[in-house]
């Protein structure tokens, strides 16, 4: 079981097929489509990747349209194989860990980018939020702190899809906070 958990990891550590199962997440799309979106990666990349996916069952192909002589596939993603676990994501190298990061700030301000793009004046009529917070838990509340997380995201995931809904991007990271390792072995030294 460890040893699927690594190979998922891998795949979804990789900056291209982190994009691409991201892009999913919130429609099928069309590998055109995908392209579109992740203009920036060459295409033989792009359809490596896809195929990567695909054969690892982490998205599935939807639809197949003949467009001349070509058949077109609409993509969704699966979303039980696309989650990974926290042990799954630890199965990297800090070096994937960092790219994996690195990867998700890109996507944040692609984001933000593309809706400033389409939105124009009318950005201010969304309400964006960002938010960070230092806090101080120990490893238990921070488990119960991933679970509030993950039953917030259960709620609205999976919903029928009404016709005045937008989709909206939701990017949460939980990471130890080092700015504050000094503090920590001050507190320890002067304890002793």
């Amino acid at each position: 079981m460890a040893a699927m958990s690594n190979e998922r990891a891998r795949l979804l550590l990789h900056p291209v097929r982190m994009r691409v199962v991201i892009a999913l997440s919130g429609e099928d799309l069309t590998t055109r489509q995908i392209g579109e979106i992740l203009e920036d990666v060459p295409q033989a990349s792009l359809y490596r990747a896809i195929a990567q996916l695909h054969e690892a069952e982490i998205i599935e192909v939807v639809d197949e349209v003949r467009r001349g002589g070509a058949i077109e596939r609409t993509y969704r993603m699966v979303p039980a194989n696309a989650v990974m676990a926290p042990n799954a994501l630890m199965s990297g190298t800090p070096e994937e860990l960092l790219g994996a990061a690195q990867t998700f700030a890109d996507v944040i301000v692609d984001t933000t980018a593309r809706h400033l793009s389409v939105a124009g004046e009318q950005w201010r009529e969304d309400r964006v939020g960002m938010r960070h917070e230092a806090l101080w838990i120990t490893a238990a509340e921070r488990e119960e702190l991933a679970a509030d997380i993950q039953a917030v995201f259960a709620k609205y995931l999976n919903r029928e899809r009404s016709p005045q809904a937008k989709l909206w991007a939701v990017m949460v990271a939980i990471m130890r906070d080092q700015t504050a390792s000094r503090l920590d072995h001050e507190d320890a030294a002067a304890e002793s």
